[in-house]
């Protein structure tokens, strides 16, 4: 019988759409704050003075709470019914959102503005991290049959559009009225949010799930990865040598290897190492990571070039990253299409392949360009923006079409953990390259400088004050250098040096985040295998297992039986009436809601399976 259970809530069929609206609302919200912060971060960087590490954190700050929580989180609400944990993920969200916009404007205990945000970008990726899978539960337990497709649909869409706009409605609000907005407008979204929750949402639990949560796998994964990032950021300024930064790694290599053979002990893990054994599913895992590390992650640096380097707004920036994202809402649908008829692995691959290809095709910009010349991306944007739209599709089918149903859940979380992980990674990744390679430039740059009364010791001072004003000072020629600075005769040199510097680092970490996609799209091709989904449907039937189109028939008949109880069969009724809390009224009363919500979807779930192994992957057709 099905493993999820009606504990309270309306059932009006009519309130169903409203339940997913209130869903559509929590995932568009999530989001679109991991892409539509990218192109205030120049504003927000200047407006409260934040080093380019905390640039990189405003970023990782959000992802790394989104990644170490997801997992649990859907455990969670499967513990203690999805509703309750949704609305409280939506209330934490809105808090934080609210927190994020208030952090310029106020002080606590000492923390600088920058702090704060931080924080409350913390704060904002914990509730994001509740509402991600449990919002997709909700979705799944509300809707059955063909209405489920339909549902499902829709939530994926609005990922999809979240995606698209996030980078032009942040540009937007960021011209329009001010960095902040990006963030209280959040705050009236979620409050409708969580009152259309509490109308339309009824809630349910998976009666199966083990009733503990893995607080151990939780704390490693946790400690490991904050551990790992915060290396590779401050890395470049404390030294990569130094007992801080090493400390720093030991720490993280302890934390991560003590969580893959903790979880391997535990009953009920958090994640299942298992599931690596796995080839397809690894090779999934590989281009999820790669995905977020090696495209994803480059917004920052796109957005710095874009806004500092060229000058453009942050409205003018988003509009010109549209193609990157909004090509996304066409190629999408086709990648189902053909992932569904065809093996994953030549959708994903030619998706990687397109993505190394736009990385590559981006390290054409040059420190020579000016802001007409931004068209020199156009054609890496368009590129990306299709194999954006064909990688996702075969990636998440793969990662939960390699498993046991039972472990789908686990699986899909597993597979949204590599992505927030790849992002934050390859943001302090990336960063902390782009860092290195700025300061070899200006050092390199500046000691082949030739002018009058130059000295080297002066071009020792000068190569330790542009590495000292940062790589985003770089990025716009030291614009904000003091004006005493201007009357230097060498000083518009040395301008071009800076930002020829960032341009040239720029480059570098593309031709990178090009290899990485590359790497990709190999491991697809090499490990990710179209027979793991059909082996893994005979193996369950040579198990033994019944026929799905046999056991939907059984169970539908089964279903209409119960749902039409008339007395003369006592003992199915008294059997299914089991099923339901003795409050839910008389015997017969429970049997027939026993047939409607528990039976019938069954039947459903089976036959739709019976179509799918005929006419879906792997299928004889």
């Amino acid at each position: 019988m099905s493993a999820s259970r009606r504990i309270a809530g309306p059932s009006s069929a009519s309130r169903r759409w409203w339940a997913l609206a209130a869903c559509c609302f929590g995932l568009l919200m999530v989001l679109l704050d991991v892409t539509v912060v990218n192109v205030a971060l120049p504003v927000i960087q200047k407006d409260l003075g934040a080093s380019f590490s905390d640039l990189q954190w405003v970023v990782d700050a959000y992802t790394i709470a989104l990644a170490v929580f997801v997992v649990t989180s859907g455990r969670v609400g499967d513990i203690f019914g999805r509703k309750k944990v949704f609305m409280f993920g939506l209330g934490l969200f809105t808090v934080g959102s609210f927190l994020c916009g208030l952090s310029g404007h106020v002080s606590f205990d000492g923390l600088s503005h920058i702090d704060l945000l931080l924080a409350a970008r913390g704060i904002q990726g914990v509730g994001g991290s509740v509402m991600l899978p449990v919002s997709l539960a909700i979705v799944s337990a509300t809707f059955e049959g063909p209405q489920r497709a339909t549902a499902i649909g829709i939530w994926g869409g609005v990922s999809g559009l979240a995606t698209a706009v996030g980078p032009v409605v942040g540009g937007f609000l960021v011209e329009k009225v001010s960095w902040e907005s990006i963030f209280y407008i959040n705050i009236p979204v979620g409050a409708a949010g969580i009152l259309l929750s509490a109308w339309a949402i009824r809630d349910t639990r998976d009666e199966r799930a083990p009733r503990s949560i893995d607080l151990f796998g939780l704390a490693t994964v946790t400690v490991g990865i904050f551990c790992l990032v915060l290396a590779l950021i401050r890395g470049q300024d404390r030294g990569w040598t130094s007992s801080y930064i090493v400390a720093l790694f030991v720490v993280a290599a302890i934390a991560l290897v003590a969580f893959v053979a903790g979880e391997l002990r535990m009953k009920h893990p958090m994640v299942d190492p298992r599931l690596f054994k796995n080839r397809s599913f690894t090779g999934a895992a590989i281009a999820a990571f790669t995905l977020s590390a090696g495209l994803y992650s480059l917004f920052l640096y796109l957005t710095l070039y874009l806004q500092n380097a060229l000058g453009f707004s942050a409205l003018e920036t988003g509009l010109r990253l549209l193609p990157l994202s909004g090509l996304v809402l066409f190629t999408a649908p086709l990648a189902g299409n053909l992932s569904g008829r065809f093996s994953p692995r030549p959708v994903l691959f030619c998706g990687m392949a397109l993505l190394a290809v736009a990385a590559f095709l981006m390290t054409r910009i040059s420190p020579r360009d000016t802001a007409s010349d931004w068209v020199v991306l156009l054609p890496a944007f368009v590129v990306a923006g299709l194999g954006n739209g064909l990688v996702n599709a075969p990636i998440s089918t793969t990662a939960v079409g390699t498993v046991p149903q039972r472990l789908s859940g686990m699986a899909s979380g597993v597979n949204n953990v590599c992505r927030q992980v790849g992002t934050a990674f390859g943001v302090a990744l990336w960063g902390a390259i782009l860092t290195n390679r700025y300061d070899d430039y200006v050092r390199q740059k500046i000691q082949n400088l030739n002018a009058p009364h130059l000295t080297g010791q002066i071009k020792q001072r000068i190569i330790h004050g542009v590495q000292d004003a940062g790589t985003t000072a770089g990025s716009t020629g030291l614009k904000g250098a003091p004006p005493r600075f201007e009357r230097i005769p060498f000083f518009g040199e040395v301008q071009r040096i800076a930002r020829a510097s960032f341009v040239d680092g720029t480059v570098d970490i593309f031709r990178l985040a090009a290899f990485m996609l590359a790497l990709g799209a190999i491991a697809s091709v090499l490990l990710v295998h179209g027979s793991d989904l059909e082996g893994q449907s005979r193996g369950e039937k040579r198990r033994g297992g019944l026929d799905p189109l046999l056991g939907g028939v059984a169970l539908a008949y089964l279903s209409h039986r119960l749902e039409n109880a008339d007395g003369n069969s006592p003992q199915l009724v008294s059997a299914a009436a089991r099923l339901v809390p003795e409050s839910d009224g008389s015997e017969e009363e429970r049997a027939r809601i026993a047939g409607r919500d528990l039976v019938r979807p069954l039947a459903v779930r089976m036959l739709l399976e019976a179509l799918r192994r005929r006419h879906g992957p792997g299928g004889t057709g």
